[in-house]
């Protein structure tokens, strides 16, 4: 079975076609995805090719039920907004909810089953096929049915219920890579992706916001000023936007004809929005245009359909440099991306460091860290070659566990803590080492971390019964709460002891709870197995190993801490994201 395929893309037409080779479909405003099935196992890609499995995690779950041995699905990812119609910001805040149920795939071709390539079938012959293999599936995959009436008809009934269109598709066609006639797109309201070549700031805001956008087309090698986006921003799109566009600042004009905007913060044309409008003018420009979302599942602008042309911007650096960036982030330096994360700004963790820096040192000070970051408008685990670092922020130089020297960051006062603040750090993960010790353990750490239907109070009931076994063995555990969904147990040693020591001694405890209730535990990172059981997750001891830090904000809504807690407030069933940056030392009311 091949890898990813290259989609099928519509043309863009006002009027729907003449003829009765075609049959039409609803548009739905979501993300194009490509389902790939191979002997139970399911990755889905984005349109542009990139690994989205994880992004969609309760999609692939379904589409890993399909009784086939393998296949490769095309359809569009889609959220119901309470008009029980698709919405597209919707669906953009549900992302940070990979487990989401109100993710649906709508399926509506089918390019390969068991081995054969369908795609020099017809279009009808494809869609058979397709039926049958989702006649028994999961509700989080439709199949999208066809209509044979007049597409004008169908167009107009559309645009009257809410729709955002339609797609005209030729009965008789195979299926082909890239933009193609035998697929026309009908759009009520018009919508395309357009690159950002400016912004005006919002006067005052704190955190720093955008009041407005400033977007281009490309015409052949020509960057053309096509409009100003007034409206459309959330308080959260406006401060993410600014925060996206901060290095990409320019001090001139990317524009190949100049325009006067005294108000314009000029940058790099290299992040694009999904942008309405209700026309286009004479002169080129969009009337009525209000900024929708930012593209992040394309790696580029399409080529514009009809006669707006436009393509990729020029590169910043060498092409080979662009294939291995994500958003200009190098890809040696995203150990793992997080899509859904929503990040603080640089002012609200400077804040926030100087008012828990006291007792936040205690647990993070002197110990080797790993970083979450975000920078670029993305967040990930960094990994290799680091930014500029500020003299606060200590340096330490390790053998890597897989050959070579590496470097890990140590603080130890506040200015080391905003000074991880200024690279663009959100989450602290410490070693379970002292950076005068780094080979051997000082604590262990158990993270009780409760699968899908796995009540709190089965947490609270483990994590007590644990730490009753650690005090049988002379240990003085404390409890965490990770500001995720889990609580961490913590617990001194005695004496430092070899990281692998320290793994098997948790190992050893785990495996206790699992003998007594195997079908309440799991001790193995099975995703599949964890529905209804509790991961007594003892991995995260070992050389270079980490958990979340205690009074670490998390990359999380609502901005959660990792915070410490007493036993009296577990049994109380203090909940996993009690405390916020805004709230560190007192619940907030919900918890």
């Amino acid at each position: 079975m091949p890898g990813f395929i290259e989609p099928c893309d519509p043309t863009l037409q006002e009027r729907a076609p003449v003829g009765g080779n075609w049959v039409y479909e609803i548009k739905t405003d979501g993300y194009r995805a490509q389902v790939h099935i191979c002997d139970g196992e399911v990755t889905i890609y984005s349109r542009s090719g990139y690994d989205w499995t994880e992004q969609f995690a309760a999609i692939a779950k379904a589409a890993a039920k399909l009784k086939v041995r393998s296949a490769i699905i095309d359809g569009e990812v889609a959220v119901l907004g309470n008009t029980g119609l698709p919405d597209f910001q919707a669906l953009c805040r549900e992302l940070g909810n990979p487990e989401s149920k109100r993710l649906i795939y709508h399926a509506f071709d089918l390019l390969h089953l068991n081995g054969a390539d369908l795609r020099p079938a017809t279009l009808l012959e494809r869609k058979r096929a397709l039926k049958s293999v989702l006649q028994k599936a999961p509700s989080t995959l439709v199949y999208v049915d066809f209509l044979e009436e007049d597409g004008t008809r169908i167009f107009q009934h559309a645009c009257r219920m809410g729709l955002e269109g339609i797609v005209a598709k030729r009965v008789d066609a195979e299926y082909r890579s890239g933009r193609q006639d035998s697929w026309i797109k009908l759009k009520c309201v018009k919508s395309d992706t357009f690159p950002i070549v400016a912004f005006v700031e919002k006067l005052g805001a704190r955190p720093r916001k955008i009041a407005s956008l400033y977007v281009g087309r490309w015409e052949g090698d020509r960057l053309i000023y096509a409009g100003k986006a007034r409206s459309g921003y959330t308080e959260t799109a406006a401060r993410e936007v600014r925060e996206r566009l901060d290095p990409l600042i320019r001090k001139t004009s990317p524009l190949s004809l100049p325009v006067k905007k005294p108000k314009a913060t000029w940058v790099e044309p290299l992040v694009n929005a999904e942008i309405e409008y209700s026309a286009v003018t004479d002169d080129g420009l969009l009337r009525g245009a209000v900024f929708k979302a930012l593209r992040d599942d394309l790696e580029k602008p399409h080529r514009a359909e009809g006669p707006l042309p436009r393509r990729r911007s020029p590169s910043l650096s060498p092409e080979g440099a662009r294939a291995r960036s994500v958003h200009g982030v190098p890809r040696e330096n995203i150990l793992q991306l997080l899509p859904g994360a929503v990040s603080p700004s640089k002012e609200e963790l400077a804040s926030y460091w100087k008012k828990v820096a006291k007792r936040a040192l205690v647990h993070l000070a002197g110990r080797p860290l790993k970083l979450v970051r975000h920078t670029h408008g993305i967040t990930f685990y960094h990994r290799g070659k680091l930014p500029e670092i500020p003299p606060a922020v200590h340096q330490l130089r390790i053998h890597k566990r897989e050959g070579g020297e590496g470097v890990r960051l140590w603080v130890d006062d506040l200015d080391g803590l905003l000074g991880l603040v200024a690279m663009d750090a959100v989450e602290l993960h410490p070693w379970n080492a002292a950076v005068d010790d780094i080979e051997r353990a000082d604590r262990i750490v158990i993270d009780l971390d409760p699968g899908e239907n796995v009540e709190w109070d089965l947490v609270v009931d483990t994590a007590l019964t644990l730490r009753d076994l650690m005090h049988a063995e002379g240990l003085k555990p404390w409890p965490k709460v990770t500001g995720g969904k889990g609580l961490h147990l913590m617990s001194p040693l005695e004496k430092p002891m070899p990281h692998d020591a320290a793994r098997q001694h948790a190992r050893r405890l785990v495996q206790t709870l699992l003998d007594k209730n195997p079908k309440r535990y799991l001790i193995s990172a099975s995703p599949a197995a964890r529905a209804g059981r509790i991961f007594l997750d003892y991995l995260r001891n070992g050389r270079g190993n980490t958990a979340i830090g205690a009074y670490s904000p998390r990359a999380r809504p609502h901005l959660p801490i990792a915070a410490p807690v007493t036993w009296r407030q577990v049994e109380q069933g203090v909940r996993p994201d009690a405390f916020t940056m805004g709230s560190p030392f007192r619940r907030t009311k919900h918890a």
